[in-house]
């Protein structure tokens, strides 16, 4: 009789415990500065409210900067890295021996194709060993969006920490086979941060924060008055497309094009929580050097969000901290994964 009483209450449980697999268990890496842009320490998990579509969340997971770090190195190698490939390598060395033992790294470049050239992995040698094998790719091509795609759902389903990926690249994307929007869906279904590192090639100007400035040099192409038509004879003139552009027709398109790229390259980092900069191959080093110690300045939080996985719909997230002068970035959505 006791027996049967036990399973009695044990099937009981059964129907009361709501099932955990019904909720999403949602990663929010969080920054926090103050009003000068210094990095305020000491937080603990009381000082942080999640707000997801306004509603206050449970804290259910906390974790401060002594986190392990996973870094995905992203380099852009198309032809216009050709001339700078040594000034990159050399920041990116820079940048693995300011990791620490227990952080781990991932090479990759991509062109026309993505190549990992080192899984993720805490030896520095082999690290090192696989920049020296970068190349410029000799096809045409640049596929930023699925370089982006491929890594971060690739290479991060199994590793646990903080999720970065430094992206250097001039943004331009020729021939990805994911298109931006379906990139960004998924990015919001991530927990990996993007720090984007635009490089500046000559063609467009970008100040520090980011803003593109139209180059003197680019002027827009003078209109062609029409000629006057002749009030005798009754020959036609046909006038034929061209295809081909003018000089300043190619410069203010490519300026276009730089312009979208600065612009999705800061959106793939906002989304993200990342970070966007903008650099020269002289001021790389000082930029992964900023990178590197950003990623030791943020905390890790978690929640679960009560929304039906299936669903698939994009929540809106907010993080707040009790401090009049704390300035927050962290991600501002997430989207539920289909089953």
């Amino acid at each position: 009789m006791r027996i049967i009483s036990t399973l009695l209450c044990l099937l009981f449980l059964c129907f009361i415990v709501p099932a955990q697999s019904d909720r999403t268990f949602v990663s929010v890496p969080v920054s926090v500065s103050d009003r000068q842009g210094r990095y305020i320490a000491g937080l603990k998990k009381d000082d942080f409210r999640i707000l997801q579509d306004g509603k206050e969340q449970k804290v259910s997971f906390f974790a401060t900067e002594d986190e392990p770090v996973s870094v995905a190195l992203l380099i852009d190698t198309s032809a216009s890295t050709k001339a700078v490939l040594d000034k990159i390598r050399e920041a990116a060395n820079d940048f693995i021996r300011l990791l620490n033992k227990n952080d781990k790294c991932l090479i990759a470049t991509f062109d026309s194709e993505v190549k990992v050239l080192a899984p993720f992995t805490s030896e520095r040698e082999t690290l090192e060993k696989s920049l020296g094998k970068i190349q410029t790719g000799e096809r045409e091509g640049t596929v930023v969006f699925s370089a982006v795609e491929q890594i971060a759902r690739e290479h991060f389903v199994k590793t646990e920490g903080r999720k970065i990926i430094v992206l250097l690249s001039d943004g331009k994307d020729y021939g990805s086979s994911i298109a931006k929007r379906d990139l960004f869906n998924q990015l919001e279904e991530s927990d990996v941060m993007i720090y984007s590192i635009f490089y500046q090639t000559g063609r467009v100007e970008v100040d520090s924060s980011g803003a593109v400035k139209q180059s003197a040099e680019i002027k827009k192409p003078e209109e062609k008055k029409p000629k006057k038509k002749k009030k005798k004879g009754y020959s036609i003139k046909l006038v034929l497309a061209r295809d081909t552009n003018t000089t300043e027709e190619i410069k203010l398109l490519d300026q276009v094009t730089s312009i979208e790229a600065v612009n999705v390259l800061q959106e793939m980092s906002d989304t993200t929580a990342g970070r966007f900069y903008m650099s020269d191959a002289p001021k790389l080093s000082q930029i992964f050097k900023r990178i590197a110690a950003e990623v030791r300045q943020q905390y890790r939080l978690g929640f679960y969000s009560g929304n039906a996985v299936n669903e698939a719909a994009a929540n809106d997230i907010i993080v707040k901290v009790n401090r009049a002068d704390a300035v927050v970035r962290a991600r501002g959505k997430y989207r539920a994964k289909k089953l």
